[in-house]
């Protein structure tokens, strides 16, 4: 009964209540505008999409490991081109599920079950099998890899530096995604302009010039770029079974590591170093001494750039204009900044959120440069010790696992099982420290020493 007069209260309170705004005439030639965006898709879907990664994975583990055939791996890529880069428009992204992961630990951010297997599916992979993820399956990759028709090779020494710019890119992507200023992978994706047909001039022209790049470096974004290549780098450290060079049958002809557009085939190192024993053990002690300064140095300079990176959050950078706008420094007025300026609550509101960007971005520069500081020194150590290799053989971080060289070895009926059980007979155990470096750095193989 009494949720009866409830109900018959609220009924007439309504029926006399008035409205805050006017409401909308439809009778005066207004067409509501259609909707862009579709109809929601059936979960069903979502869970085709991840069926059908799972299931590029297992070809491509198949061409690459199996096979050993180039062929299937250009047939893959051009399937992940069409279904995944134009026909999905890149929303099935790996890559991209870095920020979805990152934001759903760090806030109240929801993570679907699908971007979850969407991430760790070619984690998984590489884990088993290398960066198979990267050979075919992967849009951006795909589309990189066949384009490079003049491929050079990259001077060792650039490419040491430029192979710490996926370790800053990877810290940024964590940073913004876990203070909420913004997903750095999907706003500067170099080839989503290109997949859906349609996109700023920037980003477009962005897409072009990696494409025109990677006719003569082979996948510039996948080996200078790419955090999730990183990722997967890591992973595939410790992979078992794949791509391998077998030391029974090798004839050493080199086309292999002539062929390799990714420069990842690693050559034999058996010539003795012209360089007195104590001369590397003073300067391997050194860059073990250096190693906290490094951290420390690296660390202080993230602590202090950060004011400067935390204006890329939104709450920070509307902020910043408000003020500027009050001290008169700014000549016009955004919209944004009068909407807020009605009232005051927001305003303070905007000032806590922008205080407390600004702290997390203090927090998260300074563990960005000790973690540089930490890959920089890692490197110099790795450098500074000799690298003993018997035979070719294939570094399992930066293979893409493409295939090319399967068509120009003359002995790739060898199957890779058998290379792997041979393999790990033949190959000394490294000590733990130094894998750990190893592991740690993924900066592309360079054969240079460093002077004394």
């Amino acid at each position: 009964m009494k949720f009866l007069i409830f109900a018959i209260l609220s009924f007439v309170t309504a029926s006399f209540a008035s409205d805050r705004f006017p409401r909308p005439e439809f009778q005066t030639g207004y067409e509501i505008p259609p909707n862009d965006f579709g109809a929601a898709r059936e979960i069903i879907f979502y869970y085709m999409d991840v069926a059908i990664l799972f299931a590029a994975l297992c070809l491509a583990s198949y061409f690459v490991l199996k096979k050993r055939s180039r062929k299937g791996i250009v047939g893959l890529a051009l399937f992940s081109i069409a279904y995944f880069g134009f026909y999905k428009k890149g929303c099935v992204c790996s890559l991209g599920a870095i920020q979805n992961i990152t934001a759903g630990l760090s806030s109240s951010y929801t993570i679907s079950i699908t971007i979850f297997l969407i991430f760790i599916l070619p984690l998984i992979f590489s884990l088993f099998f290398g960066r198979v993820f990267c050979s075919g399956v992967c849009p951006l990759g795909a589309v990189q890899d066949l384009v490079a028709f003049k491929a050079k090779r990259v001077p060792a020494r650039l490419s040491a530096i430029l192979g710490f710019i996926p370790h800053i890119y990877l810290g940024l992507t964590i940073l913004f995604a876990a203070t909420g200023a913004g997903f750095l992978i999907c706003k500067f994706d170099p080839f989503v302009g290109i997949f859906r047909l349609g996109a700023p001039f920037g980003i477009v022209a962005w897409g072009v010039g990696i494409l025109i790049l990677g006719i003569f470096v082979a996948r510039p974004y996948c080996r200078y770029l790419c955090p999730y290549g990183l990722i997967l780098g890591w992973a595939s450290a410790i992979s078992k079974y794949r791509v391998k060079v077998c030391p029974d049958t090798c004839v050493n002809c080199r086309l292999c590591e002539n062929v390799c557009p990714v420069d990842a085939i690693l050559p034999p190192t058996v010539e003795p170093i012209n360089e007195r024993r104590s001369h590397a053990v003073k300067r391997l002690k050194i860059y073990f001494v250096m190693l906290p300064v490094w951290i420390a140095v690296f660390a202080t300079s993230g602590w202090f750039s950060a004011d400067l990176i935390s204006t890329f959050h939104p709450d920070v950078k509307l902020l910043r204009i408000i003020e500027l706008e009050e001290s008169g420094t700014a000549r016009t007025k955004s919209f944004e900044s009068e909407a807020l300026r009605v009232d005051a609550d927001v305003i303070a509101v905007l000032r806590t959120n922008s205080e407390r960007a600004k702290k997390d971005f203090k927090l998260g520069m300074l563990i960005l440069g000790a973690y540089l500081g930490l890959i920089l020194g890692a490197y110099l150590i790795r450098q500074s010790t000799h690298k003993k290799r018997e035979y070719y053989d294939a570094d399992p971080v930066t293979c893409v696992s493409c295939g090319k060289c399967y068509g120009y070895c003359p002995k790739n009926e060898m199957r890779n099982a058998e290379c792997g059980m041979r393999n790990a007979e033949l190959t000394p155990k490294p000590s733990s420290i130094r894998s750990l470096f190893w592991l740690l750095t993924f900066i592309p193989h360079s054969e240079f020493r460093i002077p004394n």
